[in-house]
């Protein structure tokens, strides 16, 4: 059995490093498509003190293999969900207009590749919007059985488009399948 870590959003690096600290047997895969954030990362895995597997790809955690736009904002707040409003706090709204093309990694078809039943597989999801088509998939087709624990920041009430119903239906089916902690 092996313990592995997915971050998806990683964005500057921080928490990876963090949960490479909290959970030194494990073996760490991240994702971040910004690129212009890749070299923040870098630098946290070089702080880390962690001797295991710890692999970065730039790319978006999405529902299908190939490329996805990404639209640019504040580090912390790109998507590659349209419609997204950015909370008045970030002094960069998303620029739609100029879209970034990245490339896109199908997370369920990943997860059926990378890990097998008996792993401990931590998730944690902060993928500005995309956790909903994401999560979507996973149930459909049950490599959201694969994921032990799932941190996840849901992004419903940046998207002035979806329902509070269509969020509380997709939290509570995933919720009977693992093991979800509220990511903020």
């Amino acid at each position: 059995m092996r313990k592995i870590f997915v971050d998806c959003g990683a964005n500057l690096g921080v928490v990876l490093r963090r949960f490479m600290h909290e959970l030194p047997d494990h073996d760490f895969y991240a994702f971040e498509p910004n690129a212009s954030l890749l070299p923040s990362i870098d630098a946290n895995l070089q702080q880390a003190d962690h001797t295991g597997l710890a692999e970065v790809s730039p790319s978006a955690v999405w529902t299908e293999d190939g490329t996805i736009d990404l639209f640019l904002g504040h580090h912390e707040s790109s998507t590659v969900m349209p419609g997204k409003r950015v909370p008045p706090m970030y002094d960069q709204q998303i620029d739609y207009s100029s879209p970034v093309p990245v490339p896109a990694v199908d997370f369920s078809a990943w997860l059926r590749r990378t890990v097998a039943p008996e792993d401990h597989v931590v998730v944690k999801m902060d993928i500005e919007g995309a956790e909903y088509p994401v999560l979507r998939k996973l149930l459909a087709d049950g490599t959201i059985d694969l994921v032990s624990v799932l941190y996840v920041e849901w992004h419903h009430d940046r998207f002035p488009a979806m329902s509070r119903a269509e969020h509380e239906q997709v939290a509570a089916a995933v919720s009977t399948r693992v093991d979800v902690r509220h990511w903020d």
